[in-house]
């Protein structure tokens, strides 16, 4: 996991803890893969969506229905190779198995703390959401993540995985990288990682109606965020 560099560490509000020693066995594995990667200069980049986001309604970074009542929020940065893993590994269960049904909604919050080409893809991103593709654009990225800030975050990159995304206007989204709108959604998005007490990614936080959100830990094991998930579902 990346971790933000600050002097305090908060405590999560209510945390439940459902990693067992081999999924935590994996998971270290898999991150140690995407260190090796890092430190090889980046992923090596595909063609093929992890994740088949088709005819799942979106709403700015909201994607599935919002009348589910219960909620997963993900804190992330796009340059976080445990961030990758874990959209690899366990967002194709969440989008299919729950977000497609109806049953939970999810959330995409940004964090920016790696560097610059964080601000950078998550500016880029946000831009997407303003046409309800944000999902789409955020796992390309991770599918392409470069070494960190190297300079990854290209506008050729960006154009070419933007391309290949229906319904996402390209010229939009590189007018709307820099506005004011998605300017206020980068700091709301800071304001609610400072609420929640967020000092690494990814993050998750579950929400059960209007319920006090509450942090898990799954590793990058799609059958404990299935656990969560039906816990979260029986109320």
């Amino acid at each position: 996991m990346a971790t933000r560099p600050s002097s305090r560490q908060g405590t999560s509000r209510r945390s439940i803890v459902i990693v067992i020693a081999a999924a935590a066995v994996v998971a270290l594995a898999l991150v140690a893969g995407a260190l090796l990667l890092r430190d090889d200069g980046g992923s090596s980049g595909s063609a093929t969506p992890d994740v088949d986001f088709t005819g799942i309604p979106q709403e700015g970074a909201v994607l599935g229905d919002l009348g589910a009542t219960v909620r997963l929020i993900e804190y992330a940065d796009l340059q976080c190779p445990a961030c990758r893993e874990y959209t690899k590994e366990v967002e194709p269960t969440l989008v299919a198995d729950y977000v497609r049904p109806g049953r939970v909604v999810a959330e995409f919050r940004g964090m920016t703390f790696i560097g610059s080409d964080s601000v950078t893809a998550l500016r880029f991103v946000h831009a997407a959401g303003l046409q309800n593709r944000l999902w789409q654009l955020q796992e390309a990225l991770y599918r392409n993540q470069g070494a960190e800030n190297s300079g990854w975050v290209t506008d050729d990159l960006v154009r070419d995985l933007a391309a290949d995304i229906p319904g996402l206007d390209v010229d939009k989204l590189f007018a709307d990288k820099n506005s004011a709108e998605v300017t206020e959604l980068l700091a709301e998005d800071a304001r609610n990682a400072q609420a929640d007490q967020v000092s690494e990614t990814p993050t998750l936080l579950l929400q059960i109606g209007d319920a006090e959100p509450y942090q898990i830990h799954i590793g990058f094991d799609p059958g404990a965020l299935s656990d969560a998930l039906d816990d979260a579902l029986q109320g």
